[in-house]
């Protein structure tokens, strides 16, 4: 066991030379060797991002140290991060306006959640905030060629409480040319149960919708 409080200074010098990918849960596995491992353990200890999280670590297989560094890494852990997605040539400010449109589409009538959602602007993005009572809509899918223009009839769930929420955050990155979307989840009180049907279907229509956003931009 290593005690924390000498972790802050030992772990200046080794933490560059972790090579490792992390990922909260148990999505990743993989052999590490002693050294790299004990490393990693000095480093997580001094984190603030790994107090009550549940993570995996692997080596990387290229090799090195992630672009962002390790202090990307670790951000994967704050929510949890469920999704990053590179910009590619969209600039975040951009990705930011088109997020809160497309948010909105949950709120359209036959376009809605298992669990209905409130929708709401924040810097940088917007926030899914999953609402504990109301009505859900059917969650059909819309054709890839939305018009996000279109003015929307908003369908806004009856009373409850916050129950959840998810975070679509567009990013400039750690380093030039690592803009990205990211997905983490948000306001996860004690008790608070993930809408994995909810969730599945956001994250699947985002990386459909970017995807033809980029599309579209590239004409």
């Amino acid at each position: 066991e290593i005690a924390p409080e000498i972790a802050p200074e030992i772990a200046p010098e080794i933490a560059p030379e972790i090579a490792v990918e992390i990922a909260p849960g148990d999505a990743l596995s993989g052999d590490l060797a002693v050294d790299v491992a004990a490393a990693f353990l000095v480093e997580a200890l001094r984190r603030d991002e790994t107090v009550n999280a549940t993570l995996s670590v692997a080596p990387r297989a290229a090799g090195g140290v992630p672009r962002g560094g390790l202090d990307d890494e670790f951000l994967k852990l704050v929510g949890p991060e469920i999704m990053r997605l590179p910009l590619g040539t969209l600039s975040p400010p951009e990705v930011t306006q088109w997020l809160r449109q497309w948010g909105r589409g949950f709120l359209r009538q036959g376009r809605g959640l298992t669990t209905p959602v409130q929708v709401v602007d924040v810097p940088g993005g917007v926030m899914l905030r999953f609402m504990t009572t109301g009505t859900g809509y059917d969650d059909a899918d819309a054709s890839a060629d939305d018009k996000w223009s279109e003015p929307i009839t908003p369908a806004i769930p009856k009373g409850g409480d916050p129950d959840g929420a998810l975070l679509l955050l567009a990013e400039a990155g750690p380093v030039p040319g690592a803009a990205r979307l990211r997905v983490t989840r948000a306001e996860m009180g004690e008790g608070t149960l993930v809408k994995e049907t909810s969730e599945s279907t956001v994250l699947s229509r985002l990386e459909r919708d970017l995807r033809g956003l980029k599309e579209r931009s590239r004409k």
